[in-house]
């Protein structure tokens, strides 16, 4: 994410992710599932906004900008965006506030929405690692990361890699645990991405409830190859190593989820895969300029919406806070 100081408060752009490798190994005592997953920051974004307001209370308003916010039909749910405590967001800034002995301040959240929601994109996730570091700017200090660590894996998998997830610039980790024991990944050269999100969503609890219906004994894949083709820049590696384990039970919970396949697979590109738990897929470009000509041709005649992305570059979290306290 990018941090600065904005008319009466602090703002964040915060990125989604993408898995480009994602195994489930085993289900674990406190009921959540065991995860081996590589995922990468791309530039489809959000913004969050805080300031102060005179009483204790949380309020979050959720705006959608031109563009964004158009359902694809009637049960199209990727923008039905709580604005109460079902909102990470809310339930992060609470939690930080209470943990920093600040439970009497109260903020206004702005949230500009691009990234859908049941998509797999972590678009929750890196919404509430913003609130957490823009919390941390209002309430506490650097020595407050740990705390903010500690909410981040309580309240979901992946809200620790937009924590922590950077190194040379580039935000790409191997995750693993719940999802919030986080490895940082060298990655030289930049990654083009097309997302492509259906009108049908997919609810992580549904996937995991289809994977476990489904045969509990596979093969474990091992990231070994894709890591070596992003760390040497090799594209053509890193498209055939790809892989996702929750692809087949998403399959089960819609057929969007092949339809949006097999679509995709009539482009040249260098290979494709399910983000998360679904339902939006991705596939990896060689450029730009081919990315986007995916990207139009799928918005004119793939009923579903489409998006061009690239690896997400930025400095450290601590860093860019440290930069704003500085000039403060």
């Amino acid at each position: 994410m990018i941090i600065e100081k904005s008319q009466g408060g602090f703002r964040a752009t915060v990125p989604c992710k993408l898995n480009l490798y994602l195994e489930v190994l085993g289900k674990r005592g406190d009921g959540y599932h065991s995860l081996d997953t590589l995922m990468v920051a791309v530039s489809l974004v959000d913004e969050l906004e805080l300031t102060d307001r005179n009483d204790d209370r949380i309020e979050l308003s959720v705006e959608f900008p031109e563009g964004s916010g158009q359902s694809l039909d009637g049960d199209d749910r990727a923008w039905q965006i709580p604005a109460d405590q079902n909102n990470l967001v809310v339930r992060a800034l609470d939690r930080l506030r209470i943990a920093l002995g600040k439970s009497t301040s109260g903020v206004n959240v702005g949230l500009v929405k691009r990234i859908p929601a049941m998509a797999g994109l972590g678009g929750g996730s890196a919404d509430a690692a913003a609130a957490l570091v823009l919390g941390l700017l209002k309430w506490g200090t650097i020595d407050d990361f740990g705390i903010a660590r500690r909410i981040a894996s309580e309240l979901g998998s992946d809200i620790n890699f937009f924590l922590d997830g950077q190194r040379d610039g580039f935000w790409l980790a191997r995750c693993t645990g719940r999802g919030e024991e986080i490895e940082s990944l060298r990655c030289p050269k930049p990654l083009h991405f097309v997302i492509a999100h259906p009108p049908r969503g997919c609810g992580t609890r549904e996937v995991f409830a289809a994977l476990r219906r489904g045969n509990s004994e596979w093969r474990q894949r091992k990231p070994d190859g894709l890591i070596f083709g992003l760390q040497e820049g090799n594209i053509e590696t890193v498209g055939q190593e790809m892989f996702n384990r929750l692809e087949e039970p998403a399959m089960q919970i819609t057929d969007w989820i092949d339809r949006s396949r097999k679509r995709i697979d009539r482009y040249d590109h260098h290979g494709q895969c399910l983000s998360g738990s679904g339902s939006a897929r991705f596939c990896l470009c060689s450029s730009r300029e081919q990315a986007e000509n995916i990207v139009n041709e799928l918005q004119l005649n793939g009923g579903m919406r489409a998006y061009y992305a690239q690896s997400w570059q930025s400095l450290g979290i601590e860093e860019q806070y440290n930069r704003i306290r500085n000039e403060s």
